[in-house]
């Protein structure tokens, strides 16, 4: 499947090579004052069930962002809190693009959401597949609306620091040679949908040590057709954890 998709954009030169051989502990990391101020807002937000919406950034405006950074001397911006690695989206076991684009050579992301991808999305489709009865999985595909989010402008989610990815479809090849895609968008493939993100859930629970967000597994590391702002796209994350609870400043979800 992925020869049909050619090389793209390259996000940036800027990409690390940090590829962790497991899924360890989480690092704890430290916020100053002033951004654990804004915890409070946050936790009537997730209360309200609302949930803050970050501009993933398209190829040209995640290439230009580290682009400006060099060129206005804003390295700061590029500390990212999290190990960082590539994901190479036209040759690596799980394979995507952004929606519209061809797959990127390299497209940065943090470790421990790559880890989780590698490990546990294929095995999360082929639930949702069982789930279905549609066949073996072979190969997946990723069709998405972005990962990094603008960090000057969304400093806590978790798109600011790669751990998050919007998934417009999944793309599946079976054993067999049969291709079918997944449209998240609508009610065609809900069940589909509602199986892998109650194994996701279970995935990020069991092991980067997240409680049941709201005591649903199913709203655990993703967000979908319960948020308005979530009506195309399914956010999936691996939220930031440590010692058995949610770590302070970034979003849960």
């Amino acid at each position: 499947m992925s020869g049909k998709y050619l090389k793209g954009l390259v996000g940036t030169t800027l990409l690390v090579s940090l590829i962790s051989p497991s899924i360890s502990a989480e690092p704890q990391v430290f916020f100053t004052e002033e951004e654990l101020a804004t915890e409070a807002l946050q936790d009537h937000h997730d209360h309200e069930g609302e949930h803050h919406h970050a501009h993933t950034l398209t190829p040209e405006e995640e290439k230009r962002f580290y682009e400006e950074a060099f060129q206005k001397d804003q390295l700061d911006i590029l500390n990212f809190r999290f190990p960082q690695t590539s994901w190479r989206e036209c040759t690596d076991v799980v394979t995507g693009n952004y929606s519209g684009y061809n797959c990127a050579n390299r497209r940065q992301v943090s470790v421990i959401l790559k880890d989780f991808m590698d490990q546990y999305m294929p095995e999360c489709v082929q639930e949702a597949l069982d789930k279905v009865g549609d066949g073996e999985l072979d190969q997946l595909h990723i069709i998405h609306d972005g990962v990094l989010g603008d960090r000057r402008h969304s400093p806590r989610s978790l798109h600011a620091e790669n751990r998050a990815i919007d998934i417009r479809s999944f793309r599946v090849r079976f054993y067999d040679g049969r291709e079918k895609t997944y449209v998240f968008k609508g009610t065609t493939n809900r069940e589909f949908y509602r199986a892998f993100r109650q194994c996701w859930g279970q995935k990020v629970s069991e092991n980067n040590g997240c409680p049941y967000y709201g005591g649903s597994v199913e709203r655990t590391g993703s967000i979908g057709w319960e948020d308005r702002n979530h009506q195309n796209h399914m956010h999936t994350s691996v939220p930031y954890c440590v010692g058995g609870s949610y770590g302070s400043y970034y979003f849960r979800r």
